[in-house]
């Protein structure tokens, strides 16, 4: 590693940056948002990283800042190399001349690439990346979505699709150091082992096992559960392959090789019938592999409960994360990864529902906070301790003689009344069960102790007052719903807490 004193200045021949852009048509330095970005939900601490592309070292920047053990590179320009001195160690001018032999020790490939062979570079990268490393890099956004008529596109898109994700960030660099509106795509690629290396890695040592029991003991998923879950998985897959490699053999035993003319039905393993047409694809080793991971990442979630306790708007984040995840190898050691994510990141996405509970109340009606109709606008303002709610309840059917307009009424069946009951069956149920599991977050509620307001369906009158959950409420025959908090400090921490997050002044206890 370099001493960090032996880093110097920028020189005198780098004093005009333009004449940079202009003499390397290729130098995009990466901007510290965009970095972020990339390294989400990835950790470098005591990592050793590649950056093929070095540039005037933004990335290497960002990675030693944030543990890295190593960080070494490429630079073919040899003037902007002269900046990153003292910051890596150079191991090649030209990435593409590098070979698997000097990267054997790597955990990480982080790049951005030349946007002009973006495409070379990342397949580059992914063939020689060993076993176990994940590769990190921006691409123009073209070389994905119209890129079936060149042949390194084609090679890209298939290998992202098999070995990993993409995701698509726009024209990031439109205010860049140096700006371009092209469309930007960012790539993971997670390089797996071959053969009897294939599944290296995949679980716990020892040493490691400590966490996984750590985890145990804390109650968050057990260890043995997640050790079954890869054992099956890794299984499986050994499985379609032993089976896959004896119906080839089985075919080409049985085919009597001079007879032509004579159909043959061969034994068909490896293959799958779908789409309006009913024709069959083959399924590769690791088409299966990927699709089986999908499978089991959401066996994962679905033990974490991490759609049960969250709000409608944070369940969609949560399902686009777990089709990201679907994407990431199957081991322990990345299980265990998001599982510690779930659990560092709860108190931010339950905050995050506590603000989406408060403004779809706000939403509702004008009368249900202090700031009326300008709750968008103003700040300083609290939920009302009554409010109400449309669209709740219903209670009529086409059959019947029905009253009244919208969607709101009631209906009669031979002069009476059809439905002398409540109705909840309303298009805001869902919303307002949110708004109990946000109070279930603040008041340490166990949600599991709360039904579900579509309970008390025909089982209310109609204008009279019933209690569910944190609240007594009415329902009436124009389809509203009158709430009121049954206790006075829920309803006053439910303003606080708020208060607290959007840095308003927090409010008085009355």
């Amino acid at each position: 590693m370099f001493n960090r004193r032996d880093e110097i200045s920028p020189p005198q021949y780098l004093n005009n940056m333009n004449n940079i852009f202009i003499d390397n048509p290729d130098f995009y330095p990466t901007p510290r948002e965009v970095i972020e970005r990339m390294m989400m939900d990835e950790s470098v601490c005591g990592k050793t990283v590649l950056e093929p592309s070095a540039g005037k070292g933004n990335i290497v920047d960002w990675l030693n800042e944030n543990g890295a053990a190593q960080v070494i590179a490429c630079e073919k320009d040899p003037n902007i190399r002269k900046l990153l001195n003292g910051k890596c160690e150079i191991i090649a001018d030209d990435f593409l001349s590098v070979t698997s032999e000097q990267v054997s020790h790597i955990d990480y490939i982080v790049m951005n690439p030349p946007f002009s062979e973006g495409a070379r570079h990342i397949l580059h990268a992914f063939d020689i990346a060993p076993a176990g490393c994940t590769i990190v890099a921006l691409c123009n956004d073209d070389n994905l979505e119209r890129g079936w008529r060149y042949e390194k596109n084609k090679q890209l898109i298939e290998t992202v699709e098999l070995y990993g994700r993409r995701e698509y960030l726009g024209d990031v660099f439109s205010k860049a150091e140096r700006q371009t509106n092209a469309h930007v795509a960012l790539l993971k690629l997670y390089k797996e082992g071959e053969g009897k290396d294939e599944f290296a890695g995949y679980f716990f040592s020892e040493v490691d096992e400590d966490i996984a029991n750590m985890n145990e003991r804390e109650g968050i998923m057990q260890y043995n559960i997640v050790r079954d879950l890869v054992n099956r998985y890794v299984a499986a897959v050994k499985l379609f392959d032993e089976t896959l490699a004896a119906a080839n053999k089985i075919n080409e035993t049985a085919k009597y090789p001079d007879a032509e003319g004579y159909d043959y039905i061969p034994i068909k393993f490896g293959t799958m019938t779908g789409g309006y047409s009913g024709g069959e694809k083959v399924v590769t080793h690791q088409q299966y592999k990927k699709e089986l991971q999908k499978y089991y990442w959401r066996i994962i979630f679905k033990k974490l409960h991490m759609e049960k306790y969250a709000t409608k708007q944070l369940r969609e984040q949560i399902n686009r994360f777990i089709e990201q995840q679907t994407n990431v190898p199957f081991t322990m050691g990345n299980i265990y990864r998001v599982i510690d994510m779930v659990i560092q990141t709860n108190g931010q996405r339950m905050q995050t529902a506590l603000l989406e509970a408060f403004d779809l109340i706000c939403s509702f009606s004008a009368d249900n906070c202090t700031a009326g109709e300008k709750w968008k606008t103003n700040a300083n303002y609290m939920i009302n301790r009554k409010f109400i709610v449309p669209y709740m309840c219903k209670g009529y059917h086409d059959r019947y003689v029905f009253h009244g307009t919208g969607y709101g009424g009631y209906c009669t069946k031979n002069g009476k009344e059809a439905y002398p009951t409540v109705q909840i069956e309303g298009y805001n149920i869902d919303q307002l069960e949110d708004v109990c599991k946000a109070l279930c977050y603040i008041t340490g509620t166990n949600y599991d102790h709360v039904s579900g307001l579509s309970c008390h369906h025909d089982r209310e009158a109609w204008g009279e007052w019933f209690v569910w959950g944190f609240f007594r409420c009415k329902a009436y025959k124009k389809g509203t719903m009158h709430f009121e908090f049954l206790d006075e400090d829920v309803w006053y921490k439910f303003n606080y807490e708020v208060a607290k997050q959007r840095g308003w002044a927090l409010p008085k206890k009355l």
